[in-house]
């Protein structure tokens, strides 16, 4: 693919992923913060949802890049983006797991009132929109700005989310183990 071609996908898609973020912190701003709990869950609610929407424009134009075929079908499973993902980027995958959990399970669907959690997966979501920021007109010339670093794990009100993160990877993990386990196990006893 051209480089032009690749910068009008990149211009296109990062501008909509910004759009929706925007809209998200928008909506978030009217969810009321204090002591560093929301009080209106409908709010969040929507605003992880629209944060997690950014994302999924950001990782369709991401892929597409990588030449990755995109199956016909609009709705992709986040199986889909964690597979391909995982063949191309590691520390983009742990973005896009984090994101998933946080934004889209913990924040769209449980209503998640922890506001120190919503902010890191909106940090996780402008990580993964940062993948296909448009180069400038004389961006070739410079280096690309270094990403915010993660804040380490054991910091105070972030450990107990990170911990969280941390568990339900894990449990994520081994349930697939689990299943391969199981299948081969019944693939076995097929063959007796």
């Amino acid at each position: 693919m051209p480089t032009e071609a690749q910068e009008g996908i990149k211009q296109k898609a990062y501008a909509e992923a910004m759009r929706y973020m925007e809209n998200a912190k928008e909506t978030l701003r009217k969810a009321r913060k204090e002591d560093d709990n929301y009080h209106d869950i409908k709010y969040v609610r929507t605003a992880c949802g629209t944060a997690y929407n950014g994302v999924l424009i950001a990782l369709d134009a991401y892929l597409q890049l990588k030449d990755v075929e995109m199956p016909k079908k609009k709705r992709r499973s986040i199986e889909f983006y964690t597979s391909n993902v995982a063949q191309l980027d590691k520390k983009l995958l742990s973005y896009v797991n984090n994101a998933y959990d946080i934004l889209h399970l913990w924040g769209y669907y449980d209503g998640i009132r922890d506001a120190v959690v919503v902010k890191r997966g909106f940090d996780y979501a402008e990580q993964i929109i940062d993948k296909i920021k448009p180069l400038s007109d004389n961006s070739h010339l410079e280096a690309a700005p270094p990403h915010r670093p993660a804040q380490p794990v054991f910091s105070g009100a972030l450990f107990i989310p990170s911990l969280m993160l941390w568990v339900a990877g894990f449990l994520r993990l081994s349930a697939n183990a689990f299943a391969a386990v199981k299948s081969q196990q019944a693939g076995l006893s097929a063959a007796r």
